[in-house]
């Protein structure tokens, strides 16, 4: 979950500090993100765990808040690479 949110503060330029981001955290409301944010938070997913997001997860909502993230990250990568310890 680390590497989630250290993306979300350097590349997605998210203003919470990383101690301070919580699982249930909406990425617009609480990040203020908004459609380019989640394009980059994508790029930079798929880049940081050698996966694909599809864009039915994207238009799904599946990206709504950070355990989504995390859960939509760990369900894609399988378990050679966990975000948790990442």
């Amino acid at each position: 979950m680390q590497t989630i949110k250290r993306i979300l503060r350097t590349d997605v330029l998210v203003e919470v500090p990383v101690d301070q981001m919580q699982l249930d955290d909406s990425l617009r409301e609480s990040y203020g993100m908004d459609s380019l944010g989640f394009v980059e938070l994508r790029v930079q997913c798929e880049e940081a765990f050698g996966i694909d997001i599809p864009d039915e997860a994207v238009a799904a909502g599946e990206l709504s808040t950070l355990g989504d993230v995390l859960a939509l990250v760990e369900r894609l990568s399988g378990a050679d690479q966990s975000p948790t310890t990442a």
